[in-house]
């Protein structure tokens, strides 16, 4: 199989991979400059702007991971993506419907990563079931099929949060663009 015929949860899940290990070394090199900066920087309460190069090794793992934070900014992208994948299929921008869904399975599979306790609701409920019918449905560019697995897409993240304890969450059909795209 060709790198452009390999699915497309493979390329989302390289580029969330290659995204967050490029914001990892953007904070570790920052750090590091801050901690050689020649002039001598301020101090607040006994914590220097080079807090992250003084902690040890299991330490500094255990604050990137905090920065780094947990399910919540995955769900934060995945609400993102969620809404842009839709007002692409709705306004017939199937190329971006289908980049959104990339990057929704993308943050998906990290965010999985970070917290796998997650990942039977997640596969059951949503990447194994009605996130790959959505594609089928942005592939075949067919709007009534879109909307239809959209709903279904839509059941299942709020069947998903149940299962996890969050039953609040309900999600809905997005009314709000966040992107001001031209419609094709």
């Amino acid at each position: 199989m060709t790198r452009s015929e390999s699915p497309w949860w493979r390329r989302l899940v390289g580029l969330l991979v290659a995204a967050g290990l490029v914001t990892l070394g953007a904070v570790v090199s920052w750090t590091i400059a801050l901690a050689q900066h020649s002039h001598p920087q301020p101090q607040t309460q006994g914590e220097s702007s080079a807090w992250l190069v003084k902690l040890g090794p299991d330490a500094r793992a255990k604050a990137i991971e905090r920065q780094l934070r947990g399910w919540e900014t995955t769900m934060a992208e995945v609400s993102y993506r969620y809404t842009e994948m839709y007002w692409g299929g709705v306004d017939g921008n199937w190329d971006y419907a289908a980049h959104m869904a990339e990057e929704l399975q993308k943050a998906m599979e990290l965010g999985l990563e970070r917290r796998p306790e997650y990942r039977k609701s997640a596969e059951t409920l949503f990447l194994k079931a009605t996130l790959p019918q959505v594609g089928e449905a942005i592939k075949k560019k067919d709007p009534g099929l879109f909307k239809q697995r959209i709903e279904s897409l839509r059941a299942s993240c709020t069947a998903c949060h149940a299962a996890e304890k969050h039953a609040f969450i309900k999600i809905a059909v997005p009314t709000v663009r966040r992107n001001p795209l031209e419609k094709p």
